[in-house]
């Protein structure tokens, strides 16, 4: 029972090890299919996501909704870098401002790296606190049980 337990404690504290929280994105490509005179539901179907966030909106009844999306870097060994080889690697968040006229059709769009800056909260279980805790509790268990077996 008690080598269960600890087997079930181990194997839940390895699958919950790190919980990313970060906003919904779209690829570059999909952002390069978009075209002027595009619906907001249409815009949104093509990116696969809905609107992060409202930016602007003003009383000519343009509104500016932010996207998201992520560019692609890649990811190779320094001596054999080449214009294009490499192993293909998620980069950074781009954000990307929509314009709608009045009537919801895309007027405009607007790319910006450096506006603000993207963070993935990680929320980690410290594993170094995780070994401190199985290596001094689990003995004195095991010392416990094993006085409290014995005659």
């Amino acid at each position: 029972m008690l080598k269960q337990l600890i087997f079930l404690f181990l194997a839940l504290s390895a699958l919950t090890s790190c919980i990313v929280i970060a906003p919904k994105y779209s690829r570059v490509e999909k952002v390069l299919i978009l075209k002027q005179g595009m619906t907001k539901d249409s815009v949104s179907k093509i990116l696969g996501i809905p609107p992060y966030n409202l930016v602007s909106m003003n009383d000519t009844g343009e509104t500016v909704l932010l996207y998201k999306y992520r560019v692609t870097n890649r990811q190779m060994v320094p001596f054999f870098l080449k214009p294009t080889n490499g192993r293909e690697v998620r980069g950074k968040y781009v954000n990307l401002l929509v314009t709608y006229n009045a009537e919801g059709k895309l007027i405009s769009m607007e790319t910006c790296v450096d506006c603000d800056e993207t963070i993935i909260e990680e929320k980690k279980i410290d594993k170094d606190k995780i070994i401190t805790l199985i290596t001094v509790t689990l003995p004195a268990v095991m010392i416990y049980l094993g006085l409290r077996t014995t005659p």
